[in-house]
């Protein structure tokens, strides 16, 4: 038998009231299930209460482009801002791109 108490009920408590523990691939949904595996229970509850209902998109690209150009720019060396754009995922012509913007940016000012 199920023992719900409505008024005090979170996704926890009805984790636990419907026996999941242990037949997570029987009971959760395909998504959450891989969630499950990846990250853990806590985690996957977490971003299930958050996001449910919602896409989520996971950017190829994990920095912004401007941050990288933020730590790309006191470098002089264009083969060492190259290195550094690649370690985050981006060409070192659009970071070049970015440093150059605002540098006509900073001009007109």
């Amino acid at each position: 038998m199920i023992n719900i108490n409505f008024d005090n009920i979170n996704d926890d408590l009805v984790y636990d009231a419907f026996g999941v523990e242990g037949n997570e691939s029987d009971a959760l949904n395909d998504s959450y299930l891989e969630l499950f595996e990846l990250i853990g229970k806590d985690a996957m509850l977490k971003l299930f209460k958050h996001f449910r209902g919602d896409k989520i998109d996971c950017p190829m690209r994990l920095y912004s482009p401007e941050f990288i150009a933020d730590l790309a720019k006191p470098v002089a060396d264009r083969r060492e801002r190259a290195k550094i754009a690649r370690a985050g995922g981006y060409s070192a012509k659009v970071i070049e791109g970015i440093l150059n913007k605002r540098k006509k940016e900073n001009e007109v000012d």
